[in-house]
Parts: C-alpha cells; structure tokens; sequence
C-alpha cells in the first residue's frame, strides 16, 4: 500500500502545521477562533511566567511561587486543550478535503510584468493546507531538490580553473518555462506514476488541467491545454519534476557532456568536445541537439539566432574572451590569460544594488518632514547597513546567512565593491538638509555634517572582507526596509 494513501488525513495536515508553524509563517485565518484564543491565552501566561522567572528564587513573594506552580500547570492544560481544538479543526478540514466536491480555486493577482501573470489559490484553511500536503507528496516522491545558485556557480568555478581541454560552453534558457509546460506530457510523468495517490492526481488534474485551463490569460503563449499557474506553490515543483526529466534526455542523448547545471530554466552545459575529425561535433551541433530534446518535451530554448541575446556560446580553442553573465555573475577569461579567471557582479545586480543605495536616501529625505530626522535617520542607517554588511536569514535553516559577502562568495573583483563604495560615497556627498523644515535652521549644518560623517564608515568593500561585518535588524524591519526598494 502506498505510503501515501492517507496523505490528507489529520496526521498529514499537523505535520503541514508544524513545518509552517515552525518558520513562523502560519496564518491565523487558517486556524480556529476557538484555537486561536486557546493560544492567545497560553503567550499571556508566559509572558507572565517568564516574569516571575526573571526574579532570583529567594526574591520571589509566597504569592509570586504560588502563581508560578498554578500558571505551570494551568498552562500544561492549555498545552493539551489547544492540541484538542487543532485536532478537532484539522479533522474538519481533512474530511472538507477529502470530499469530492473539493476542489482549488485560482484568481490572477496583480503582477510586476503584465505578460507573465501570477495566481493565488483561495484563502480557505482547505486550500491552503491541501496545498501544503500536495506539495509535501510530491516532492518527497519524486525525490525533487533544487540545485541551489552557489553550488552551480561554484562547480563551474572550480572547472574552469582547473579544465586545460578544449571545451564548450553553451549558456541559455527556456522561452517562457511555466507558461509553455505541456499539460499532456507533464501528466503522462505523474499519472504513470503509481506511489502518488489518487486524491494528489485528482487535485493535480483539477487545478492544472480544469481550474488553470479556464483562468489562463495567456498573454504570450495561446497554445491550449500548456502552462502552470505562476505564484502556485506546487508550480516550483511541477517545473523543476518536469526540467529534471529533459536533464534526464540530455546527459543520455548528447556525447560528452561534462557538467550540466541548471537553476530553475536557466542552464549552462560545458562540453568536451571529441577531436577526432570522424567523431567531431560542433558547438552548433550541440545548440541544434539540444532545441530539438526541448522541442520533443513542448518547450522552446533561446539560441544565438533568435536574435534575443540570451545564448551564449564559447569555444576555449578560438582566439576570443570567455565572457558570459549567469545567475547574477559576470564570467571572464582572457584569451591571453586563460589562467585568469574572473567573477564579477553582472551589470544588472550592480546597477540593482545601486538603485536600492538611490532609493534608501530618497525614502530618507522624504521622510524627514513626515516622521523627523531621528526616524529618517534610523531608517537610513538601518536600509544602508542591510546593504553593506550581512544579516540573518530569517525562516531559514540555522545558520544561513545573507549579505554583501555571502550572497556575493565567488566574487573576485573587487573593483564592484570600490564602485558601489563610489556610489555611496555619491549620495552622501549630495545629501542637504538646507531645506527641511522640521529641523531648526541653526541645527541644520551641524547635523547633516555629523550624519554625513557618520554615514561615511558605511562600506561594501569593509563588509564584504573577512571578518564580513554582521549586522542585526528585526523580521519586520526588514520587510519595510525592502518594500522601500520596491
């Protein structure tokens, strides 16, 4: 029997809880009232346990100890009544999901590029908690895990450096991934399948097939029964089940291939090519190749003639420069230097870098008049310091850590950090606080020049080298300094 066939019953659905609850994402519109008070009740006693705890024992009044033994064991009940009350919602939403009238629901929701629409399911604790279960199935079924940026980027830096061969490289992407997934060779994968139970099937058919199928804008690609719904959860999934197969074709089909890496539908292949004039095979013959297995699964790739700029090809036996971006690096070796290799921030992220360092000191300014400049400035130092130090990754596995260093580790140049030190240093000289009103006139070029001394010590280059300066900034404060960059 499949280990699977139960998979949306009340034991499913905790499990889905405590992983999102763990993250500190669990939504309370997904919850009971009845629990939600339950719980609310619990962080009151805490709070007020955690208190007398604060107190040395011997400080403590007869009534303090009384009230710790009567909250403890007042709140091991409330420990065992909230278990009671998620149980009893959780059966209800398990035998909601169960039925056969169930169904997800999809609504297109606003979205940064007009011609890539992204989709939301309804807000119901079904919905939201069948997702989560489906997504669990499915991944740990199909064994899906995603080859995280650093570990591409960084097998390819360690095979440059080291590879003395004639190779190839072959840097492209799919023409609109999630858009273009035929629906009929995605499902012949999860319908052969027969460890995936029949209720993920149904949701699957359901939301792909019917559910996406009615509601699809199509704005770029009109063919019907294609595409997954952007902003779906289980979209990621299904994209990366169904590229992992035409990775799959490609290591099989194609001769030579040394190292193939793919993040989500952006790949770069490197080649060692047979020299043997019989058995010799062009990078050209390889770009073809590689269109046609794309083809057979439903799905376009960008090649040098499409005249979109987004192949690359190289041939190390060429007099030319290795010059490619992926993935947020710019990748160089000189022709007459082949043993000089080159990671550097791509145009794009340093020119997104400063647009962030541009839009923290417009928020500043216009904020000073608003909130006063002790706000505006802690704002700035906060917005600047996210910038060229390193944080914390919040919901994160322990330990990760984001930042001017370990978001950026396999660069090399360090003329990008000298450069976003010049735009800094750029800002700060054009900051003038002449004008604003809610500063005395007195007070006014003692401040700004303490503020532009202060801000002067702010460096990408200082946080980008070891001991890579930390910074600490709280959850919330972070999503409002990043919805300034917006």
């Amino acid at each position: 029997m499949s280990q699977y066939r139960f998979s949306y019953n009340y034991d499913s659905l905790n499990d889905a809880f405590n992983a999102v609850n763990r993250k500190g994402k669990m939504q309370k519109r997904y919850l009971s009232p009845e629990y939600l008070a339950t719980a609310q009740e619990y962080r009151k006693m805490r709070k007020e346990l955690n208190e007398i705890l604060r107190k040395k024992m011997a400080e403590r009044t007869e009534e303090e100890a009384s009230r710790f033994d009567h909250l403890k064991q007042s709140m091991k009940e409330n420990a065992q009544q909230q278990k009671v009350l998620l149980q009893e919602h959780l059966n209800k939403v398990s035998s909601s999901i169960l039925s056969s009238s169930f169904r997800f629901t999809l609504t297109s929701d606003a979205s940064e590029d007009s011609q890539k629409p992204v989709y939301s399911i309804g807000a119901t604790a079904e919905e939201f908690f069948a997702m989560q279960v489906l997504c669990r199935n499915v991944k740990k079924l199909f064994n899906i895990s995603m080859s995280s940026r650093d570990e591409i980027l960084s097998q390819l830096k360690m095979l440059l450096r080291e590879d003395k061969s004639r190779y190839y490289i072959i840097r492209t992407d799919v023409c609109h991934c999630f858009e273009s997934i035929p629906h009929d060779k995605l499902f012949e994968y999860l319908e052969g399948n027969n460890l995936l139970d029949i209720k993920s099937k149904s949701l699957l058919r359901g939301l792909i097939r019917k559910e996406f199928e009615a509601k699809n804008l199509r704005p770029l690609v009109r063919t019907p029964q294609t595409g997954i719904p952007r902003g779906c959860a289980i979209s990621s999934l299904l994209s990366e089940f169904y590229l992992s197969k035409i990775d799959e074709v490609i290591k099989r089909s194609l001769p030579s291939v040394l190292f193939l890496g793919r993040y989500v539908d952006d790949m770069v292949l490197v080649i060692h090519p047979d020299i043997r004039d019989e058995f010799h095979k062009s990078i050209d013959w390889y770009i073809e190749e590689l269109k046609e297995i794309y083809y057979q699964k439903g799905l376009t790739i960008h090649t040098p003639s499409d005249g979109s700029g987004k192949c690359y090809k190289y041939d190390s036996a060429k007099a030319v420069d290795l010059d490619f971006n992926l993935l947020g690096y710019n990748i160089h070796i000189d022709n007459k230097n082949r043993d000089r290799l080159v990671f550097s921030l791509s145009q794009d992220k340093l020119e997104k870098i400063t647009k962030r360092i541009d839009k923290s000191f417009t928020t500043f300014d216009n904020m000073i008049d608003v909130v006063g400049f002790d706000v505006a400035a802690h704002y700035l130092f906060d917005a600047l310091h996210v910038l060229t130090c390193n944080i914390n990754l919040y919901n994160a596995k322990k330990g990760v850590k984001v930042g001017i260093f370990y978001s950026n580790q396999l660069l090399d140049n360090k003329r990008n950090l000298s450069y976003l030190d010049g735009q800094l240093s750029r800002n700060i000289g054009r900051l003038n606080l002449s004008s604003k009103a809610s500063i005395t006139i007195a007070d006014r070029a003692i401040i700004e020049d303490g503020l532009k001394r202060k801000l002067a010590l702010l460096s990408f280059a200082k946080g980008f080298d070891y001991p890579h300066k930390r910074y600490k900034v709280k959850k919330q404060r972070l999503r409002t300094i990043k919805s300034s960059w917006v």
